[in-house]
């Protein structure tokens, strides 16, 4: 059981918001928002929000995002308080609070408007963080700039504010409608069997339609359809079934769910 001894509440002094005592862990947002002042609410600027899935940076093995759907893209991030801290079981240092990042004795930075975030979409209506690390002890790096990272813990993502999950990248590739390649410049192989030897079937390009089927390790089961523009497939398309690796031997995520809405 992790014991929150690195709560913080925030206060305000002559105008600069800082960082002040811990609260007891039964104490909710409303109790902290009558004993010190608060930034108001604020929806992030998503003009300062890279998505990391137009990159080829490092998606690490899963995201963090809202239990139930709140809103597009990263409205949500309007209703969470987070507490992040420096390292596993380290000192707490600054919260993600209602749209806001504020470290702790230094002002508060508007998500999106003052400072620059690094998100990763996942579906068509949905930005989320990208989890660089998942312990096994409950801990989570989290990543929320190009360079910069915090960890948080699961015993935490329900305590305060909106309610959030950490999703691994592997369940979330099987359980989508469709798929498509990070790099559409390069074609991946399609193989009898989900490992690499003298299996190939063809290989699959950015204009495929891929459904998965199921994930095994770090490849995936898919149904190709091909030639295909978006969702629909073109006159004199062809089906075929084979694996992909959807997951490189550095562990980058190689595909996504994809961003089209398909009528199931």
């Amino acid at each position: 059981m992790l014991r929150l001894h690195h709560f913080a509440a925030i206060a305000c002094l002559q105008g600069a918001l800082l960082l002040g005592n811990v609260p007891v862990l039964a104490q909710t947002s409303d109790d902290v928002s009558e004993a010190v002042a608060l930034p108001e609410a604020i929806a992030p600027d998503l003009q300062g929000i890279a998505d990391l899935a137009d990159t080829d940076m490092p998606l690490g093995v899963g995201y963090l995002s809202p239990r139930r759907r709140s809103g597009d893209q990263a409205s949500w991030l309007s209703a969470v308080e987070l507490p992040l801290y420096s390292q596993p079981g380290g000192d707490h240092w600054g919260w993600i609070w209602q749209g806001w990042l504020i470290p702790n004795g230094q002002q508060a930075f508007a998500i999106g408007r003052d400072a620059r975030f690094t998100m990763v979409s996942v579906d068509s209506r949905l930005l989320a963080f990208p989890v660089i690390q998942a312990r096994e002890d409950g801990w989570l790096q989290m990543q929320y700039t190009d360079s910069g990272s915090a960890w948080i813990h699961r015993d935490q993502l329900d305590d305060r504010g909106l309610e959030l999950s950490f999703y691994a990248w592997g369940d979330q590739l099987a359980e989508a409608d469709t798929l498509y390649l990070r790099n559409e410049n390069n074609a991946q192989v399609l193989r009898s069997q989900p490992e690499r030897g003298r299996n190939v079937l063809s290989l699959v390009s950015s204009n495929s339609l891929i459904e998965p089927l199921e994930v095994q390790d770090d490849w995936i089961r898919v149904r190709v359809t091909r030639p295909a523009n978006s969702c629909e497939p073109i006159a004199g398309a062809s089906e075929e079934e084979g694996w992909l690796q959807w997951k490189d031997r550095d562990g980058e995520v190689l595909m996504l769910p994809s961003r089209d809405e398909c009528a199931g």
